[in-house]
């Protein structure tokens, strides 16, 4: 795939060629399959604030949160410290992104074994535009030119050990940093599969229960605004990802509540498919 990105129009013009007169012996069924991560080592991965009200949730929960801490809840008086610390403001001004770790993709219907630091299991439903020529200081009108393609992004979340480290200023660290902790997928849509991207239907599920059912107008800053940003006195190239952050509801923490052991988290973003995982917790032993 990152061959395919990197060959560019012609690579997809022969591509086309190929499959629309497939051999027999190439076609495969779903069945008998198993899909990889589209890009299973991505060359760069950022994560984007284009969705904010995932964030502004979080800040309008402050006064249930000063009540839990004060009934003696530890995990609610560590958001609590966070939420008063960041500024929501500045979220909505600028784009923001922080840098994930490109050896950390996990891929469909792939078990995400939870790291055993963590008891506070989450998801988040994102998508995100896969790069597909190189490029700097790129101008708004020619953005969308640098995009190949949109996947699925699964950005999932250690609660408890991501407010440990906000609480210090220093971003997500091992709350967002371990195996697995990004799955792509199920495959990149390329860019000419989507007409308005104004209005991309968004959902996510959990053990089959509708956990949100978004869109992607909910969005505050645009793909094309994070390319901008993006190659800014820099340089981005064919195979970096950009994902948008959070839709609102697309996560558990939107909705006070943590996957289980077992659980089979699906995401579902229109002209891409559905992102298929099961969370694995860690047993514990006694002590």
């Amino acid at each position: 795939m990152q061959d395919m990105i990197e060959g560019g129009a012609e690579a997809l013009s022969l591509a086309r060629q190929i499959i629309s007169h497939p051999s027999a012996a190439a076609i495969v069924p779903m069945v008998e399959a198993k899909l990889l991560a589209p890009l299973p080592r991505p060359v760069r991965m950022r994560d984007c604030n284009m969705f904010t009200e995932h964030v502004e949730r979080f800040f309008e929960r402050k006064d249930q949160l000063e009540a839990e801490a004060a009934a003696g809840s530890d995990q609610a008086a560590a958001q609590l410290a966070v939420a008063k610390r960041l500024r929501f403001d500045l979220l909505l001004e600028r784009l923001t992104y922080y840098t994930v770790d490109p050896l950390s993709v996990s891929g469909p219907d792939e078990d995400i074994q939870w790291p055993t630091y963590s008891m506070a299991a989450d998801f988040e439903l994102e998508w995100a535009v896969v790069i597909g020529t190189r490029g700097k200081d790129i101008p708004l009108n020619a953005a969308r030119d640098h995009v190949f393609g949109y996947t699925i992004f699964n950005d999932w979340s250690a609660r408890d050990e991501q407010l440990i480290h906000m609480e210090m200023g220093i971003g997500p660290g091992g709350g967002k940093d371990f195996d697995g902790a990004v799955t792509l997928g199920p495959c990149i849509a390329t860019s000419d599969e989507f007409r308005d991207m104004s209005d991309v239907r968004m959902i996510a599920r959990v053990n089959g229960e509708e956990w949100t059912n978004r869109s992607s107008r909910h969005m505050r800053f645009t793909f094309e605004q994070a390319i901008v940003e993006m190659s800014r006195s820099r340089t981005i190239y064919p195979g970096d990802i950009f994902a948008s952050g959070t839709v609102l509801g697309g996560s558990g923490v939107d909705h006070g509540r943590s996957l289980k052991d077992g659980d089979a988290v699906e995401l579902e973003v229109e002209g891409i498919g559905v992102l298929r995982n099961r969370v694995r917790m860690a047993t514990r032993g006694p002590g």
